[in-house]
């Protein structure tokens, strides 16, 4: 309970700036809870979590989550910072798979020229696996990095996500 928040209520009403039935009003919300900041009409640990899950959100998701920040960053200091991060791991997330395309294509081109030499050269085994792996794995994270995200953004806490290169520098870290 915020008892700092009570008693400027009750100052505010005896001094006649509230009437008793505004400060009953606004004294529930209060002791409910429901004098929290909100951003478009939802809580800021809300927003949290939705601006991390709107990335898994085919195509367009990354977009919608940074709209989604640049409309909320200046309502919550919070909002602001997790929108930092999001940033900085879709940055990393993207260098990443293009050193990652660019050392396949070369394995890739290595495949071609020895498989002149062998017909099955191509289609062993050990080249899909191998060298597709950096790229499943980096498609894992980036499916599982904003759930993780999300879910501590609904319990109303920032999430670093792990990889990512400090592009844009948050003014907190709390990770």
């Amino acid at each position: 309970m915020d008892y700092k928040k009570l008693e400027e209520l009750n100052r505010l009403r005896q001094s006649g700036a509230l009437t008793d039935e505004e400060f009953e009003q606004e004294k529930q919300k209060i002791l409910n809870g429901e004098s929290r900041k909100d951003t478009f009409g939802i809580s800021d640990s809300s927003y949290l979590g939705l601006i991390n899950l709107l990335l898994l959100i085919p195509t367009w998701g990354w977009i919608v989550s940074i709209v989604a920040w640049i409309i909320g960053r200046d309502k919550s200091e919070a909002i602001a910072i997790q929108g930092r991060y999001i940033i900085n791991w879709l940055i990393s997330w993207a260098i990443y798979m293009i050193i990652v395309g660019i050392t396949l294509a070369g394995n890739l081109f290595g495949a071609l020229i020895g498989s002149l030499s062998s017909p099955l050269g191509l289609l062993s085994g050990s080249f899909f696996t191998l060298r597709a792996l950096p790229i499943i794995l980096l498609s894992a994270v980036f499916f599982v990095f904003p759930i993780i995200g999300g879910i501590k953004g609904l319990n109303g806490k920032t999430w670093k996500y792990p990889l990512s290169i400090p592009f844009l520098k948050s003014s907190v870290s709390d990770n």
